[in-house]
This record gives structure tokens, C-alpha cells and sequence, in this order.
């Protein structure tokens, strides 16, 4: 019938490559979001848009201020008036007192206003007093939160003016 005869391996001595997310030899992962932390609900990016950086040393206030971007924006400092954005993101150490609206709200720090966005996160580290109008949510068990929740009505009640 067959006759088997053992011939050793030759891959047993070949170095072991990774296989990437995209399933291509060597490619890497792409980093955590800045400010990302453990444990939070889901990591949020825009693809192909600029990240603007507001840090830690940053504090913004005005009347009636209004800061407005039409990519992606990262608070990790403080802000005194509204922000209109594709997507806002307030850092752990970030804070806003103020309305946000934006597609894409991910909220890691602390916010004292309301928040209207297509999709809203509440990671566990954040801190919200003010009501949200949202098509989703999530909300991290840790959050805190104090206000109400109810669904857009339609798009346009929660698309930020970027003009």
C-alpha cells in the first residue's frame, strides 16, 4: 500500500513572521488614540482626517465662543464656549463647559453642557452634566452622567455647523 518515510520539516527552522491585521507579513497595528484609556467603551478615529490638538495648557473661554473643525478634535485642556466638529474627543484631563455637536463625540474627561452627535461614548473616566441628543450611545459602566437622553429627532438636529 503507502509506505510513509518521517523527512524532517523545513519550516520547523524558518523564523515565525507575524501576520498583520491587514494579514500582511510584518504589518503592525496601528497605535491606541492618544489619550486612549483602557477599559474605554470603543476606540473612535475618523479615517483621513486632520487631528487638531488642544493640550493641557490650554484654557479657552469667551462669549459666545464657538470653536468650529472640519476634521477630527482633541481637547486635553479647557474650554469655555461651544465646539462644532466631524469628531470632538475630550481627553481625561479635558474639560468643556459648553454645547458640543459633532458626528462623533467621545467624552474621557469632563463635560458641563449638552452633547449632540450621531454617535455618543461616555468612556469610564468621564464626567457629563448636561443633556444628550444622539442616534447612538454608549455609555462605560464608571461613567458619570447627569441629564437626559433622547434620540435626534432627525439628521439635522445633530450635524454640526461648519461653515
Amino acid at each position: 500500500m503507502f509506505n510513509r518515510v518521517a523527512t524532517p520539516d523545513q519550516r520547523a527552522n524558518e523564523p515565525q513572521r507575524s501576520m498583520g491585521p491587514v494579514g500582511m507579513p510584518g504589518a503592525k497595528a496601528p497605535p491606541p488614540p492618544p489619550f486612549a484609556q483602557s477599559g474605554s467603551v470603543q476606540q473612535m478615529r475618523v479615517p483621513d482626517s486632520p487631528t487638531s490638538v488642544l493640550g493641557q495648557d490650554i484654557t479657552i473661554s469667551g462669549q459666545q465662543l464657538v470653536l468650529k473643525t472640519k476634521g477630527s478634535l482633541l481637547i486635553a485642556g479647557h474650554i469655555q464656549g461651544d465646539v462644532h466638529g466631524e469628531s470632538v474627543t475630550v481627553g481625561e484631563t479635558g474639560s468643556v463647559t459648553g454645547t458640543i455637536v459633532a458626528r462623533a463625540i467621545m467624552v474621557q474627561g469632563e463635560v458641563r453642557g449638552a452633547l449632540k452627535g450621531s454617535s455618543v461614548m461616555l468612556n469610564a473616566t468621564s464626567r457629563v452634566d448636561g443633556d444628550i441628543v444622539k442616534q447612538s450611545l454608549a455609555i462605560a459602566e464608571g461613567a458619570q452622567f447627569d441629564g437626559s437622553v433622547r434620540r435626534a429627532r432627525d439628521v439635522g438636529e445633530v450635524t454640526p455647523d461648519l461653515s
